[in-house]
């Protein structure tokens, strides 16, 4: 047994001496026609590879339309990210994501309140940009996927979300 444990706490540290882990996270802020979209992403993932990563993001979302709504939401969201191309400093790259939601909605017409879940998959495209060899600028513009029983093809300005990301 004690030569197990210790092939496995030597395996770790071996693991552990390469490990490229990142944190860091993205904010989103939407507002127009009296709705206001406000995002907080953060984010953990661990580098495989020069050209793949994993990841998870834990989120919260606020949703509102002036007198009429409030949606507050959590997300959940594992994903595979592979780098498609360098532009010098900055790397291309695409997260396949599979997203847990799970939100709170408020009518403030009706004054009722229901709670929900939904189960979502695609792909959101992303370019990254190192200020330093541990901070980095990560974008995210969009998503494609199948997200509340909808197929949803989000790439546009209003889908925009950016972020620092510390690697160590």
């Amino acid at each position: 047994m004690k030569k197990i444990i210790l092939v496995a706490v030597l395996a770790l540290v071996a693991f552990s001496a390469n490990a490229q882990f990142y944190v860091g996270g993205q904010v989103g802020f939407s507002t127009g026609n009296n709705r206001t979209d406000f995002d907080v992403l953060p984010e953990v993932g661990y580098v495989l590879n020069e050209t793949m990563a994993v990841g998870a993001v834990v989120g919260f979302d606020l949703d509102a339309l002036k007198d009429t709504y409030t949606d507050f939401g959590f997300t959940l969201a594992p994903y595979f990210r592979y780098n498609l191309l360098e532009l010098g400093p900055a790397t291309l790259f695409v997260d396949a994501q599979l997203q847990l939601m799970f939100w709170s909605n408020k009518n403030l017409i009706a004054d009722t309140k229901t709670n929900d879940s939904s189960i979502g998959i695609g792909v959101s495209p992303g370019l990254a940009i190192p200020f330093t060899e541990n901070l980095s600028f990560v974008a995210h513009l969009g998503r494609v996927g199948y997200y509340n029983e909808t197929f949803v093809v989000g790439v546009n300005p209003s889908n925009f979300n950016a972020g620092l990301y510390y690697s160590f």
